[in-house]
């Protein structure tokens, strides 16, 4: 590793994080996601003009946006099929003459349903009278019946991506909290009816807000392709089509942010889950997943990795059998990530991933240690790695009660060797 690399790097993210960021970064509330900074610097300097970058955890799109906006294509992969429809949407903005006709059009629909009082179809939502109150739920039923007739896939998909980023805002599940949860807060204001809910309207100023956004966008018309796919990460070399010339990417942290139950709500509503089985089912698969079936936790094998092996012994002493599972799982699991960014990575490229280390159950787990231990085996050579001190507290930086806070991440970056 190169130290001088290492601090010149460090100086260039921290001049990206002072430059202006694009408004359709926040089109939808989503935790854990990359801040802006990262993927343009990294896309700044080890990619030139019509390049290739992919994220293969690319949450909301952070990273295609940016690659975007620099003139480069990208693709994006994610196992949540919310986080593509918003990353798709966010990367490939519509004209706001195309949105507005369409926008028209659909409010018009919206409240002729309103008029007839008609019963309404609501999907399937663990506790869904909890979290939403009659009426409420008959209007989203008439706003959401009327989103999937647009024909447009496009404009239907923006206007899903707006409906998803406003049902917090009309629900019990306070928007200030990470997880859905019926606050004190919002309790208190409901009893004393200071909460006024409107749904349709709500709706409305939602999508002029967000079509103003996509409209200002610079990157319309550049010809280049931003595309996010369904996806395991672990098996991407069967779904990015080309071979891409640098990645840049934030994986899930061990025993973190429970990331789909922040959106859980949405996901149910927009029907990408159809039932408490579906969202358990996608919940296992998730790289850094807690959950295990009971006679999965007595088939606890060691990975070859030393400093892995060791925490999984020292958890399993301790009668923490799960977490030694979620431990073993976790790295494994990222051995087939780097065997697949190998795979899909030109001669000269980079990896730029961010990521922190961890604290489980007492013991301390080096997972920036790790990771480039994992990576040297799979081809590629650590070129730089610095802290990415971290200033927004908005993310619950106490992850669990076992957790400590998280002070700072790490960026590596990785060249691959044979370059």
């Amino acid at each position: 590793m190169n130290t001088n690399l290492s601090l010149k790097y460090k100086q260039l993210l921290e001049e990206e994080k002072h430059e202006s960021r694009e408004r359709m970064h926040s089109f939808h509330r989503y935790f854990g996601k990359l801040i802006p900074a990262i993927p343009r610097f990294a896309i700044k300097q080890f990619t030139k003009k019509d390049d290739i970058v992919c994220d293969c955890f690319c949450g909301s799109g952070t990273t295609l946006v940016e690659a975007k906006l620099l003139d480069r294509n990208s693709y994006g992969m994610d196992l949540n099929p919310l986080s593509t429809l918003i990353a798709n949407v966010k990367a490939n903005p519509l004209t706001r003459e195309q949105l507005d006709k369409e926008k028209n059009l659909l409010l018009k629909k919206i409240q002729k349903d309103k008029l007839k009082k008609e019963n309404q179809k609501i999907p399937y939502c663990i506790n869904i009278d909890h979290w939403f109150k009659e009426f409420v739920k008959k209007d989203l039923g008439i706003v959401y019946k009327n989103i999937l007739k647009t024909k447009d896939e496009g404009v239907r998909n923006f206007f899903k991506a707006v409906f998803s980023s406003f049902l917090r805002d009309v629900s019990n599940a306070d928007p200030k909290h990470i997880f859905p949860g019926y606050s004190k807060r919002l309790r208190e204001l409901d009893k004393n009816g200071l909460r006024k809910i409107e749904v349709i309207p709500m709706f409305e100023k939602k999508l002029n807000n967000r079509i103003a956004w996509s409209d200002k966008m610079k990157f319309r018309s550049n010809g280049h392709i931003a595309q996010a796919f369904v996806g395991d990460a672990r098996l991407m070399s069967d779904k990015i089509p080309k071979k891409v010339d640098l990645i840049v990417t934030n994986p899930p942290y061990i025993s973190s942010i429970r990331y789909l139950e922040t959106v859980k709500l949405e996901m149910f509503w927009l029907e990408e889950i159809m039932s408490q089985e579906d969202y358990l089912n996608l919940d296992k698969k998730i790289i850094g997943t807690e959950r295990f079936y009971k006679d999965e936790l007595n088939i606890l094998e060691l990975t070859g990795i030393k400093k892995v092996d060791r925490i999984i012994k020292k958890l399993s002493k301790e009668d923490n059998k799960k977490m030694a599972k979620v431990v073993q799982k976790y790295f494994l699991d990222m051995e087939e990530v780097f065997k697949g960014m190998h795979k899909i990575l030109n001669k000269k490229g980079h990896i730029v991933m961010k990521i922190s280390d961890s604290f489980i159950r007492g013991i301390n787990v080096p997972t920036t240690d790790i990771l480039v231990e994992i990576a040297k085996k799979k081809g590629f050579y650590l070129e730089a790695r610095f802290k990415d001190e971290i200033h927004n507290r908005s993310l619950m930086t106490k992850r669990n009660y076992y957790s400590k806070m998280i002070l700072h991440d790490w960026i590596i970056i990785f060249k691959k060797l044979g370059s």
